[in-house]
């Protein structure tokens, strides 16, 4: 899981895209057409649903880690030589011996 790079996304679109959405949105000055009030409102309503649900899912993999950690503590005891992860895949496989068939 990645926790940094997924944090990292949402506070770029907290902290970056929200304001300048909501800026484009409600900036009276601005002289925009009826097409571009209506695609902003979209958009603003997009990034603030982005907001809350990257919330959400951070949190989720975060207790998700931590839990993840907390059980490889039970489970990490010394392992025999002939236990080993070959494939990478966080899985445990028996090491064949050559003079094994």
């Amino acid at each position: 899981m990645q926790v940094p790079e997924l944090a990292g996304f949402w506070l770029l679109t907290l902290l970056l895209q929200s304001p300048l959405v909501l800026f484009l949105l409600f900036n009276e000055a601005a002289i925009i057409t009826p097409l571009e009030r209506a695609v902003n409102v979209i958009m603003t309503i997009f990034i603030l649903f982005e907001d809350v649900v990257g919330y959400f899912a951070i949190r989720a993999m975060v207790d998700s880690q931590v839990n993840k950690f907390h059980l490889q503590q039970f489970t990490n005891v010394e392992q025999p030589d002939d236990v080993v992860d070959e494939v990478g895949d966080g899985d445990w496989h028996y090491r064949r011996h050559p003079h094994t068939a």
